[in-house]
């Protein structure tokens, strides 16, 4: 029998690292059509936003997926890591406009 939850949470983080690989390619090509360099792509908001959230949905997907509580532990917290990121650098870019 089918385990679908396990499933789901599979599908989770697999899709997390094709929407990381998407957002590389699509950064890629921004890149190179505006002549600049892949870091100062991948430093705007919405790529640097993209690969957040990535990282947030594969850090859940691993998390729901292991057997141990250090393990879960470890996966949550790197998915915590990433929300701050996110949370930071939306502060960050609203607190220069604003000034």
């Amino acid at each position: 029998m089918i385990d679908w939850l396990n499933l789901a949470f599979n599908t989770l983080w697999i899709t997390a690292l094709a929407l990381a690989l998407t957002v590389l390619s699509f950064a890629s090509w921004e890149a190179k059509v505006e002549g600049e360099r892949m870091g100062i792509v991948l430093a705007r908001l919405r790529w640097d936003l993209s690969l957040n959230l990535t990282g947030v949905l594969f850090c859940f997907g691993l998390s729901a997926t292991s057997g141990k509580i250090c393990e879960r532990v470890l996966w949550l917290v790197f998915a915590g890591l990433y929300l701050f990121q996110i949370g930071f650098g939306i502060w960050k870019r609203t607190r220069k406009v604003t000034e």
